[in-house]
């Protein structure tokens, strides 16, 4: 069995340029865009769950804790996933990885539906976890298998696009399939029709990786894309020419490359921070899940046009260099969680502007901290083991933000009755509204996120601390990325004067 995942066989070369020129123009096309559609139907697989998390506690199906722990299962599989499966893609058929990873994710959605115990939930979510670091490992082996460096940038931003676009189609599919599941079945049947909705998604994709994925230029009888581009090989490929453990050995003991896994997981505390709460938040606020689905959705949106566009910029007016943008996109990051979080409140406008803003820097961040400026230092051939390293320290730090942020929510009391306009009455006389507004005895209206209130100045602040945490970490995260920009002029100046 595992024969059948070994990277595809050398077909017998071609040797008319003219037919080697056409094949290659209309393959690198054909492979971005099967790329782009199917790691973004991995992520309706995955961001299912924050979109159901609020229905699946109001209905007491799951508490709070046991969905805290739930996502960090999710996380901690993946990040461990991405170091596994990236050193595996370096040296397998990205083809039918892709879609054995993706098959066994839609599985695992299908089986979660079902409402099981907490325990079988959590098994199944660590597994889809594992299962869903196969994307982003076949997608970046097989870019750097058909794309050269200098173009790296931009088909890497035009691939970091299926992020964006795969959040804002599971968030408004999956907000419209529980309403309408909700109102015409029955609230119960909500949130599990949301699992099957993306376990038929991720079927979809299996069929379209199969179909229009392919390994390798070599496995098609085409050249090499250095030798197809004229481009001379770096001094990092020279080093590992062809063997894939040397590459990989290069990789591991390059410490800016862990550098940027720790800027990157930083950065990912705070972006997953609202693809997991961000909806939870909003409806707290008093939106209706379909609008607080919407208004997240927005942040992909605009993160899917700033993906796409900050690979080609960096690579046209940068010259590949990413530090400028990854300093400007964190300050956007900082500024737009400040906005989300520390005006209280519900403010359409205002959160639709924090939305904008932090979908321009999602879309940067996660392109370049995401795996990009990992993969750039390191040979080709070991694309996979850098971004399994940069994943590790991305989604470990997203595990810990959904841990620690699960802890900063105000647990609800057991529910006792529902009055006919959809309000929670709750023990010691709590009432929980239908627009998710938490209703203390006295009549008013609870923080659902605990605080402090400080006098400062003589005047009361309340300081939210889930907004400190995901506040702190992006500003840490901003600090990386300055610092990976320094050794990068204080390296470039060595090889000068050398």
């Amino acid at each position: 069995m595992l024969d059948w995942f070994k990277k595809a066989p050398a077909a017998p070369a071609i040797t008319d340029k003219a037919r080697i020129a056409k094949i290659y123009k209309s393959q690198r096309w054909q492979q971005v865009c099967s790329m782009l559609l199917v790691y973004g139907l991995f992520y309706t697989c995955r961001l299912v769950f924050s979109m159901t998390k609020k229905s699946m506690i109001d209905q007491g199906a799951y508490t709070e804790t046991e969905l805290g722990a739930v996502g960090l299962a999710l996380f901690w599989a993946y990040a461990v996933g991405k170091v596994v499966n990236g050193f595996l893609a370096d040296r397998a058929n990205v083809r039918k990885f892709i879609a054995f990873g993706l098959f066994v994710s839609a599985c695992m959605n299908l089986l979660v539906g079902f409402h099981l115990p907490f325990l079988v939930m959590l098994c199944l979510w660590f597994v889809n976890g594992f299962a869903q670091a196969t994307g982003a490992a076949c997608c970046v082996v097989g870019q750097s298998r058909w794309y050269a460096k200098s173009e790296r940038g931009t088909f890497y931003g035009i691939w970091s696009c299926s992020n964006n676009l795969g959040e804002a189609l599971c968030y408004i599919s999956t907000g419209i399939v529980m309403v309408f599941v909700s109102t015409h079945f029955g609230a119960q049947y909500g949130w599990r029709s949301a699992f099957w909705s993306s376990s038929t998604m991720g079927f979809a994709g299996v069929a379209v990786a199969l179909m229009f994925f392919r390994d390798s230029p070599a496995s098609m009888g085409l050249p090499e894309v250095n030798e197809y581009k004229g481009e001379p090989p770096s001094k990092q490929d020279a080093l590992a020419a062809e063997d894939v453990r040397k590459g990989q050995k290069l990789a591991i003991t390059n410490w800016v490359v862990w550098l940027v896994a720790l800027s990157g997981g930083l950065f990912c505390a705070s972006r997953y921070a609202i693809a997991s709460w961000g909806p939870f938040c909003l409806e707290v606020k008093g939106y209706t899940p379909e609008m607080a689905g919407i208004i997240v959705s927005i942040n992909s949106i605009v993160g899917a046009v700033s993906s796409g566009l900050s690979g080609i910029i960096s690579d046209k007016f940068f010259k590949g260099s990413r530090h400028q943008l990854t300093f400007i996109a964190g300050l956007m990051n900082v500024t737009s969680l400040s906005m989300f979080m520390l005006i209280p409140g519900r403010h359409l406008w205002v959160d639709i502007t924090a939305m904008v803003l932090f979908g321009l820097a999602v879309g940067i961040l996660l392109t370049f901290l995401g795996g990009l400026m990992a993969v750039d230092l390191v040979p080709r051939i070991a694309a996979g083991a850098a971004l399994g390293i940069a994943g590790l320290g991305n989604y470990f730090g997203a595990g810990v933000q959904e841990l620690v942020s699960s802890f900063f929510i105000r647990r609800l009391p057991d529910k006792v009755a529902t009055l006919e306009d959809g309000t929670k009455v709750l023990e010691d006389g709590y009432k929980l509204l239908k627009s998710g507004q938490l209703i203390g005895p006295d009549g008013s209206v609870i923080n659902r996120f605990y605080d402090t209130t400080l006098n400062i100045f003589g005047y009361d602040y309340t300081l939210n601390w889930i907004a400190v945490f995901w506040i702190g970490m992006a500003f840490l995260s901003m600090l990386g990325g300055l610092a990976i920009w320094r050794i990068s002029v204080v390296r470039k100046r060595r090889e000068a004067a050398a």
